[in-house]
């Protein structure tokens, strides 16, 4: 299972550092992705539907905005408490319990998710926009090193030997 998840993750980064565009184009397009993933879980996956709008507003590449919609799937789960507890200190209420597991019966969440779902909005809100810029700035530097390596590489290959 593990080599099945690495094999899948290093797969949608070849795809995500071989893609065609500027670097920051590109990061911004994979920034997005990752800012909408963080808020979708709050709105029961209505803000996917946020992502095409945004990068069209932000003049980003699409599919590194999929890409990162696809990661952070399996990077969000790490950040749920994180989100819970930041926003309950904006929201100002303070933890009562901790998030339903997810293999609570379906009706029971949606009564957490009444009760709490506004600080865990504003955690996620404010933790994806930290990620996003986090990740703009991470992407854009693979980008550049990757292609400057590819460069490098295209112009030593390229030379004859006199």
């Amino acid at each position: 299972m593990w080599n099945k998840l690495y094999r899948k993750l290093k797969f949608e980064y070849y795809k995500l550092i071989r893609m065609k565009g500027a670097p920051s184009f590109v990061a911004r397009g994979f920034s997005v992705g990752i800012f909408v993933e963080f808020i979708t879980l709050p709105t029961f996956g209505l803000a996917f539907l946020l992502l095409f709008p945004l990068v069209r507003l932000f003049r980003a590449s699409l599919p590194a905005g999929l890409i990162a919609f696809v990661i952070g799937k399996l990077v969000l789960p790490i950040f749920m408490v994180v989100n819970y507890n930041i926003g309950y200190a904006f929201v100002g209420k303070p933890l009562q319990s901790p998030p339903a597991p997810p293999h609570e019966a379906w009706p029971q969440w949606l009564v957490w998710m009444k009760e709490k779902g506004l600080a865990y909005f504003t955690g996620s809100a404010i933790m994806g926009l930290v990620v996003a810029v986090a990740s703009y700035f991470l992407v854009h530097g693979a980008l550049l090193m990757y292609r400057r390596k590819k460069l490098r590489r295209s112009v030593t290959h390229g030379r004859t030997s006199p």
